[in-house]
């Protein structure tokens, strides 16, 4: 068995992975919660060190980071919702507490990537580019089988691209702005008798109103959709890549989505990009992150 751990900017996952992708005895803990009390690196080493003395079958531990990391997966660059971790040494802290340990660390996305790759319905799959939205922006990419990470580790950061308004993509679609965007909406068009109302905002609720025909919840949606489209416009004739997977929390909204993303690709893509254009979800929804952790060990 594999520990896979998935490090998020709202919770922190924890599973033991078996080698067909079976996910045991998973626990989650709030990032919130251990950045405000023990800190994030002795929260995570308690809650390790706590599966190790439990499940004495570990035989490595994988896990993901939502940010920067260096060439060598050593250390943390720069992890945005988490900036108590920018600049730690990770791994010789982790092996200094776990002597002996098989332990790997990888960006998050590219665990999500991975994981998209090794289980589950994409497996196999030599091409692809994931984008995953959720507390931000992230995204990894197979190219011929191949895990991409760029000349120095830290390439095809999708949430950074620049928009019209200059913001990057995920200042303008990660839960808490697009939360903001929904505020704005509900206070630009208060005649539109509205499902949401303003005390309570959250991607689900906004969803359920999208689901029972609201018109500002579908809004939202397109306005996420034209700006992963206009992203995708360059990322697409960057990579020349043909499939296009969405995961993440937000992702749950695919069908209000996927199709303002399509009109706008058909919009600005030549032919030649568009007629093998597979855009779907991506299959593992929010263990991808947390198989592909448990795959740089199962897979090493």
């Amino acid at each position: 068995m594999i520990l896979g751990i998935d490090i998020g900017g709202t919770s922190v996952k924890f599973g033991l992975v078996s080698e067909k992708g079976t996910i045991n005895s998973s626990k989650s803990y709030s990032t919130h919660d251990w950045v405000e009390n023990e800190g994030m690196v002795e929260g995570l080493k308690s809650a390790v060190r706590n599966y190790l003395q439990n499940h004495p079958e570990i035989e490595g531990v994988g896990m993901g980071f939502p940010g920067l990391l260096t060439k060598d997966r050593r250390s943390i660059i720069l992890l945005q919702n988490i900036p108590s971790l920018n600049g730690v040494p990770i791994m010789d802290i982790l092996e200094k507490e776990f002597p002996g340990l098989k332990i790997k660390i990888e960006n998050d996305s590219n665990c999500a990537a991975s994981g998209e790759h090794s289980f589950g319905e994409n497996k196999g799959l030599d091409n692809f580019l994931l984008i995953t939205l959720g507390t931000g922006v992230g995204s990894g990419a197979m190219i011929d089988k191949h895990l991409f990470v760029g000349a120095r580790g830290n390439g095809l950061e999708f949430g950074d691209m620049l928009t019209d308004g200059l913001q990057s993509l995920e200042k303008q679609i990660g839960i808490t702005p697009l939360i903001n965007y929904t505020l704005e909406q509900l206070k630009a068009n208060p005649s539109d008798n509205s499902l949401l109302r303003a005390d309570n905002i959250s991607p689900k609720i906004i969803y359920e109103a999208a689901l029972a025909g609201d018109k500002i919840a579908i809004s939202v949606y397109k306005y996420v959709g034209t700006l992963l489209g206009q992203c995708l416009v360059s990322a697409i004739r960057i990579l020349d890549i043909t499939t296009i997977l969405l995961g993440g929390g937000v992702a749950g909204a695919f069908e209000f989505i996927e199709p303002q993303i399509r009109s706008i690709l058909e919009q600005h893509l030549h032919p030649y990009y568009i007629k093998e254009l597979i855009i779907k979800k991506a299959s593992l929804r929010n263990h991808a992150g947390l198989l592909g952790a448990a795959g740089l060990i199962l897979h090493d």
